[in-house]
């Protein structure tokens, strides 16, 4: 190997192959960011049609977990982490206790909150992360980046003014559910990649389907889904076909393995931050789908004002990103 010499002279030329690594690697939050994005708005949609023919979302979310898996399980030599281990696991147990509470508590909050409720309460978790980590390093961020999440926030809540119904339980689930997904974000963040050496999306995401399955089979046994399953089964036969039940269902389960991938490469290559920001970009682009694919959805001038703040806000935080990341890469 020996000593580097930097000098010009001495700089070898690179292959193309080689110099379009470097770009690659700095395209890695973008591409990461967009890829969350257009995974999560199409799964919105494959969910919605997968809870109507089979609406056992637990025995779903397993399903998603062992199809991770078997992708994971042969690739792991390729992929270069090492083999699953109790000791290693250890390690990402909050993140993945953080993970399967957020999941649970977000369906309790569902079974008494409208939808639209449901999603303006969510999107308060990238205040929580803001709030937290200002509070952890003693040092807020930028008025513009404050002012810019802010600007979401309070986009999503006018967004859902109108279809306000509050219900105490409702409420507090949700709220549970957003502060467990911000720990569960901010344990990604700080603990996956630092705490520990560091650590690839791939094996996070190969150690947290592996040991949250034992969680969610304890919650589909507690929550009354694994009575379920014979008549929900047998329904989603008779009124749908076996051939497009299992379409739904396995469609489902492998595209959760790339919304979960996505999530975390996400996660590892920006801040926790960005992609709760990220997450409320694509709830955005997720409505507005709907109102189009859907139709005859009540849109009231509340909601027009809410979601362009809300995008507003996404777009102005961006730029603060983009702007930031800019300046630190100039020489001098």
């Amino acid at each position: 190997m020996g000593i580097e010499d930097n000098s010009p002279a001495a700089a070898p030329l690179l292959p193309k192959a080689q110099m379009a690594v470097p770009a690659l690697t700095k395209a890695a939050p973008v591409l990461s960011c967009l890829l969350y994005m257009s995974v999560s708005v199409a799964m919105t949609f494959v969910n919605k049609y997968t809870m109507q023919v089979f609406p056992l979302s637990n025995i779903v979310m397993i399903m998603q977990m062992l199809a991770t898996w078997m992708i994971l399980q042969p690739l792991r030599p390729i992929l270069g982490f090492r083999p699953f281990s109790l000791a290693r696991a250890r390690q990402f147990l909050y993140i993945t206790v953080m993970y399967t509470a957020s999941t649970a508590f977000a369906l309790i909050g569902l079974k008494t909150l409208n939808v639209p409720m449901y999603n303006v309460i969510k999107r308060l978790t990238p205040m929580i992360v803001l709030v937290f980590k200002a509070i952890v390093r003693k040092h807020w961020p930028p008025v513009q980046i404050i002012a810019s999440v802010v600007m979401v926030v309070v986009g999503c809540i006018v967004a859902g003014v109108g279809d306000l119904m509050f219900d105490l339980s409702g409420y507090v689930f949700c709220l549970l559910s957003c502060a467990c997904q911000a720990a569960y974000l901010l344990l990604v963040e700080f603990k996956g990649t630092r705490a520990h050496g560091p650590v690839s999306s791939q094996e996070m995401l190969y150690y947290n389907c592996i040991t949250s399955i034992p969680l969610l089979i304890l919650l589909v046994l507690a929550d009354g889904e694994a009575s379920s399953l014979p008549g929900a089964y047998a329904t989603g036969i008779q009124t749908h076909g076996a051939s497009w039940l299992w379409t739904a269902i396995l469609s489902c389960s492998f595209m959760g393995c790339l919304l979960n991938y996505a999530l975390f490469w996400c996660t590892t290559t920006n801040t926790a931050l960005t992609t709760t920001i990220v997450g409320v970009l694509k709830g955005v682009v997720s409505v507005g789908l709907g109102f189009v694919l859907l139709g005859g959805v009540p849109f009231s001038l509340l909601n027009v004002i809410g979601i362009s703040l809300n995008t507003a806000g996404g777009i102005w935080y961006a730029q603060i990103k983009y702007s930031s990341a800019g300046s630190r890469s100039k020489p001098g």
